[in-house]
């Protein structure tokens, strides 16, 4: 068991961030409770949010989100975890970043977005999703 729940090591990485990376949702729960900081940073500036879409861990992603976690934390290139679930082509993840109110519109500095990604990567299933959230964002603003 981990003593320090904010422990991080040569990458930045806490013991919550490896959580989420394998998507053990119960360990997760385990670590908010023992107060570990779900909003910490890696080195490049990750949340464990951004390491569960990465990793395709939808409940890990929901986990996170019911605990509090910022929707649309970015790193150090401006990713979004929306944009890197897209450019994975997780849908559920995707799905659920949405729901909780992820931005679709959300820019990275050179102007990628997780539509970008999805297309980039030839998630047309991803595509079709992020395409109806940016046209009801758009037909709300």
């Amino acid at each position: 068991m981990v003593e320090n729940v904010n422990t991080k090591d040569k990458h930045g990485h806490t013991p919550l961030i490896e959580a989420a990376k394998t998507g053990d949702a119960e360990t997760i729960r385990d670590l908010l409770n023992r107060g570990a900081d779900m909003e910490a940073r890696s080195e490049k500036g990750k949340t464990a949010l951004h390491y569960a879409a990465a990793n395709g861990k939808a409940a890990a992603i929901k986990t996170l989100l019911e605990a509090g976690a910022e929707v649309d934390p970015r790193d150090i290139e401006w990713h979004t975890p929306l944009m890197l679930a897209a450019n994975y082509g997780c849908n559920e993840c995707v799905e659920t970043l949405l729901t909780a109110g992820a931005d679709p519109l959300a820019k990275m500095k050179l102007g990628n977005t997780a539509l970008t990604y999805a297309e980039a990567n030839g998630h047309p299933d991803t595509l079709d999703l992020i395409t109806k959230a940016q046209r009801a964002k758009a037909g709300n603003a």
